[in-house]
């Protein structure tokens, strides 16, 4: 019997806790107690009544039915007597519930044509805002709700300030900015398809204007003034879409916020109740005009609500410098629009993007008219600062914003409150001995750096400074002077001048004479009384001419063309046998070539920056007579290298250098003293250290011919050369300058 009770026990505590954690793990549930779907005269709206606000995760047009919204619930259930509820709608056509596992609840609602929507809660009942195309409209409609909100309407106007638009990744922001919260009512048109939100007794006191997007599937955002008669005076909010598309409504008092999201993005909604979203900068719109609606396309998967972009971490810096030669900027990139903002509006709205607390100096006013798109925030903040003449100061997370001048009189104030702290420090005296560095050029580099109570000594014995300063300043000279006194590196610079000569001379000359006798001494005398007897001579130069060339058998030539200069000759004589005709020739000729090569290799070295002279070869005395005064001065017949090297960061080295080979011509003497052949090249190069550069070139040939001839004898043909000499003469002559520069480690 124990057993027994004992047993009944235990089984009732078991279903006990069964039904406790089956509750626990039922507690977050939200139930689903009945979905209705109402037709008003604009929009359909369908209704989900439920135990508590529920989590939709997710809301997207389905891919394969795209007429069919879906609606991911999560953590939720149907009522056991739930209901669906179609009325006598025209656009949705049925309502199917698909259970998830995990508790998770798939909502599709079949449509006969895609449309824009929203969805906004309450605490016990969700709405879904299906925007049905108005594709007539005999008037203007109001529906029922609108229509009981204006019958309770005070009778004032109200002001429609500006649009702004605020882009992040994936989200576009528009905030329509009023004056006070307005009624508002929210409507689809076709040709083209647009998004319409009417304010009513509202008055937009700019011209019509439009935003060119082009981005979400939304081509612009447009504003304007829709009706100014009674009864009602409406300004117009329209967004031209290219598909119909989710959307979110905020509205926080004056503010109205929208926000359309990328297809691709699917985010996660903690919940249905409205976030505080980041305000947006005010946008002026651009002008507008009618448009036609585009077809419906697809749209794919959306998100309920955006995640909320994190705030920008700033580093804490000291107050800025006013203007600097280069600024980066690296904050987050951002889009924005204005027309005639108030300045602080918009900087208050940029230092919240950023995450910066941020005041204001009385002074600061003015206004805002821009369009950036995709700049970072700090460059935004940086060009409406200096549009309106002001300045910032970033103090850990504080941004202040002041007049420039207020900002550079501040400045001014804490450099000589600085400078009065340091001046009335003690005063140290140092002494620095230097290793490297001229005493003296140092002192000259510091003079700038001492304060008012300083002084500086130069020792030029010891090469040592004495400096007397407050610390501060101490401490700053101490530094310069370890950078000053280094040692200097050297540089090696070889330089190989390269004169090379080449001659080649070909000469070629020809003599001949004849003499002959007609005679009876000789015994071939004319058979005539005249002449009886002739002699013809053409074997010796007439007398006062100096015979040039060999002395011939006769005596000489009466052609007389032998080569200008020759090493070899060949005479021939030929006469008869009774000796009365007598020819002699002789040809003479002469061919030389010689090459020479001159190699100058002067090498100097020297500190850096520091120009190095090397001269090698003699000094010409030359004398002039003025005034009765004899003076003498000397000129260089050497060769000569001036250099210069500067070292560069990257190990090269940048060289101002002046190269002279001159020599001393004594083959052509003027008054006993001997011309100067120049030759000499001045240039600065760059070169890698042990890297070889050819700095100067010359290249020189002379190429002369000569002829000697006899008028007209010279063309006969193949008989010419008889009367005719020739002389050739070539030479070359090369200048190359290689210089070479090392640093010696």
């Amino acid at each position: 019997m124990k057993l027994k009770n004992l047993f009944q026990i235990l089984s009732v505590f078991c279903l006990l806790a069964l039904l406790n954690g089956y509750a626990l793990n039922n507690e977050d549930l939200v139930t689903i107690n009945e979905i209705s779907v109402n037709p008003e005269k604009l929009n359909t709206l369908v209704v989900f009544k439920t135990s508590a606000p529920p989590a939709i995760s997710k809301t997207y047009f389905l891919k394969d039915a795209p007429s069919t919204i879906v609606l991911e619930f999560d953590n939720a259930e149907t009522a056991e007597d739930f209901q669906i509820n179609l009325g006598e709608s025209v656009l949705v056509e049925d309502i199917k519930v698909e259970k998830i596992e995990d508790n998770d609840i798939h909502v599709l609602i079949e449509m006969k044509e895609q449309v824009p929507y929203r969805i906004y809660a309450d605490q016990e009942q969700t709405t879904v805002e299906l925007n049905r195309i108005q594709r007539t409209l005999n008037g203007y409609i109001i529906d029922s709700a609108t229509e009981e909100e204006l019958s309770m309407w005070p009778k004032k106007q109200l002001l429609f300030k500006e649009v702004g638009i605020f882009e992040q990744k994936g989200i576009v922001n528009v905030t329509a900015k009023l004056d006070e919260k307005a009624i508002t009512q929210i409507f689809a048109l076709e040709n083209p398809l647009r998004l319409v939100v009417d304010f009513f007794h509202t008055y937009y006191p700019d011209p019509t204007f439009r935003y060119p997007l082009g981005k979400m599937d939304i081509q612009r955002v447009r504003t304007g003034q829709f009706e100014t008669a009674p009864p009602y005076t409406i300004a117009r909010l329209v967004f031209d879409l290219d598909k119909p598309k989710f959307y979110a409504l905020y509205p926080e008092n004056e503010n109205f916020i929208f926000q359309f999201y990328e297809d691709e993005v699917a985010r996660v909604a903690p919940a249905m109740a409205p976030p505080t979203p980041r305000p947006a900068p005010p946008v002026p719109p651009t002008p507008t005009e009618e448009v036609v609606p585009p077809a419906p396309v697809v749209p794919a998967e959306v998100p309920v609500e955006p995640t909320r972009v994190p705030e920008i971490p700033v580093t804490p810096v000291r107050p800025t410098v006013l203007e600097a030669p280069e600024v980066r900027y690296t904050g987050e990139i951002i889009s924005m629009k204005f027309k005639d903002a108030d300045l602080r509006d918009v900087i208050l709205y940029l230092g919240h993007f950023a995450g910066l607390n941020v005041v204001f100096d009385p002074e600061v006013r003015g206004t805002v008219t821009c369009d950036l798109q995709d700049v970072p925030w700090d460059q935004a903040l940086d060009i409406i600062l200096r549009l309106n003449k002001m300045g910032k100061t970033i103090e850990g997370n504080v941004l202040r914003i002041a007049p420039i001048a207020v900002l550079t009189r501040e400045d001014e104030e804490q450099r000589r409150l600085e400078e009065s702290k340091e001046l009335a420090g003690p005063v140290q005296v140092k002494v620095f001995d230097l290793s490297y560095a001229k005493a003296g050029d140092v002192e000259g580099l510091l003079r700038t750096k001492i304060s008012q109570r300083g002084e500086i000594i130069v020792d030029e014995r010891t090469n040592t400074l004495i400096i007397s300063d407050v610390v501060n300043r101490i401490d700053t000279l101490e530094k310069l002077i370890a950078v000053f006194d280094t040692p200097t590196p050297q540089v090696s610079i070889e330089a190989r001048i390269v004169e090379a000569t080449s001659t080649f001379v070909r000469n070629l000359g020809i003599q001949w004479g004849f003499r002959g006798y007609v005679d009876p001494l000789h015994g071939n005398q004319t058979s005539l009384t005249f002449p009886s007897d002739i002699e013809v001579d053409g074997a010796l130069i007439p007398q006062g001419i100096t015979t040039k060339g060999i002395g011939g058998p006769l005596g000489g030539y009466a052609i007389n063309l032998p080569a200008p200069a020759f090493n070899t000759a060949v005479g021939i004589s030929f006469g008869s046998i009774l000796d009365t005709f007598r020819l002699d020739m002789a040809i003479s000729a002469l061919e030389t070539s010689g090459q020479g090569q001159i190699i100058s290799s002067p090498t100097v070295t020297t500190q850096n920056n520091k120009q190095a002279e090397i001269l090698q070869g003699r000094q010409i005395p030359v004398q002039t007579v003025a005034n009765f005064t004899t003076t003498t001065r000397f000129v260089n017949a050497a060769l000569e290298l001036r250099a210069t090297p500067q070292i560069t960061a990257e190990g090269t080295i940048i060289m101002d250098i002046e190269i002279r080979n001159n020599a001393a011509d004594f083959a052509n003497l003027v008054n006993g003293i001997p011309p100067i052949t120049m030759q000499s090249a001045t240039t600065t190069v760059m070169v890698i250290d042990g890297g070889t550069t050819v700095i100067g070139g010359i290249y020189r040939t002379e190429d002369s011919f000569t002829r000697e001839r006899v008028p007209l004898l010279h063309k006969i043909p193949i008989l010419g050369g008889l009367f005719k000499n020739f002389a050739r003469t070539r030479q070359n002559r090369e200048l190359i300058i290689f210089i070479t520069p090392r640093i010696i480690k």
